[in-house]
């Protein structure tokens, strides 16, 4: 499976809107909202963005338009992507009363009310075809609070009630998703009034999956095996260890990924190696995919002059890790397949 052209997506929450104004399509920025736009030109501007859609409602084509006149880009408004339909209009405790319930049955509506299932369903048929036609390419689409929870929901399950009652005052926000050709790798989430926020992998949840599940990877784990031990590596200016792996690069499969990253992190020359399981890690800012593959390495060379410092033998895993949220869940099942395997005798990998 390549990977093939990813095709990176801006979504732009619109800033904030005069709420006051009970005609959605039509409702404007506030002041305040007309101000913050510069929050999403000046982050976007370094991005190549090629190409700048909105939705049809006057606050999402305001939020992009800053941007798109100064880059010279016309705004192409899309229909599929506004907003959940309120033809009528709830009082404030009314309103979040019934947001909860959605978010408890995505079927739930009421009278001139959409259902999420509907949203989510537009949403997701007018982004592939956005997909199709701008295959391979980088750009901004002007989105509202709801359309976008959506989209994030359909591909990130974990994303739920809670999260996105923690973005409703972020207003302008972005979230950045990137596809190929078999789904999305994964999303990240940029507080623009933060925009330098750390990951935090302490708040972590990891997604196990059979093989070539989630068919979309950004990232490869690779578990080795080296005199019946195993091989981890420590990057430069890191306390902790870690497993080989990285990112896959477009025009790369996994294993191809996998192969590179396991001589470029640990020096193997010679060595068996099989995927095994994929995975996908959920932190408040994102998501990613990935695939896990366990090695046999059967000769080490010199460790290559890029980013790892050494390497080292553990019979588990080590105290001192990168990532302790993350590794030890997926060792313990790289640990239980891999005794599988000897038992089949599918592989050369020695766990005594």
């Amino acid at each position: 499976m390549i990977n093939t052209p990813y095709t990176s997506v801006y979504f732009i929450r619109h800033a904030q809107a005069d709420n006051a104004d009970h005609d959605s399509p039509n409702r404007p920025l506030t002041a305040k909202g007309m101000a913050d736009r510069a929050l999403v030109t000046d982050f976007l501007w370094d991005k190549g963005i090629e190409a700048v859609l909105s939705s049809t409602y006057k606050r999402a084509i305001d939020t992009v338009a800053d941007f798109a006149d100064k880059k010279g880009l016309a705004v192409e408004t899309v229909a599929g992507f506004h907003e959940q339909v309120f033809s009528r209009w709830l009082e404030e405790t009314a309103f979040w009363s019934f947001v909860e319930r959605q978010w408890q049955d995505f079927s739930y509506t009421e009278p001139g009310l959409e259902s999420l299932a509907a949203v989510m369903e537009r949403n997701i048929a007018t982004l592939e075809g956005v997909l199709e036609k701008y295959r391979g390419r980088t750009i901004a689409i002007g989105t509202h609070g709801v359309a976008l929870s959506m989209i994030i929901r359909h591909f990130d399950p974990t994303y739920g009630h809670e999260d996105f009652m923690a973005m409703v005052d972020l207003l302008p926000w972005v979230v950045r998703a990137d596809f190929n050709d078999n789904g999305c790798m994964g999303m990240k989430k940029i507080d623009l009034f933060n925009p330098g926020q750390a990951a935090d992998y302490s708040k972590c949840v990891v997604r196990c999956y059979d093989l070539d599940v989630l068919k979309a990877y950004r990232f490869v784990v690779i578990f080795a095996r080296h005199q019946d031990k195993w091989l981890y590596c420590r990057a430069k200016e890191r306390a902790g260890f870690e497993t080989a792996g990285g990112h896959i690069e477009p025009g790369e499969s996994p294993m191809e990924a996998a192969r590179r990253e396991l001589h470029e992190e640990t020096g193997a020359l010679r060595f068996d190696m099989v995927p095994v399981f994929d995975y996908s890690v959920h932190i408040p800012t994102g998501y990613s995919n990935g695939q896990v593959f366990l090695a046999d390495i059967h000769e080490l060379g010199f460790l290559p002059a890029f980013e790892m410092a050494e390497t080292a033998l553990f019979d588990d895993i080590p105290a001192k890790m990168r990532f302790p949220g993350i590794l030890p869940l997926l060792y313990e099942r790289i640990r239980t397949i891999s005794v599988k395997l000897k038992r089949k005798r599918t592989l050369p990998i020695l766990l005594e």
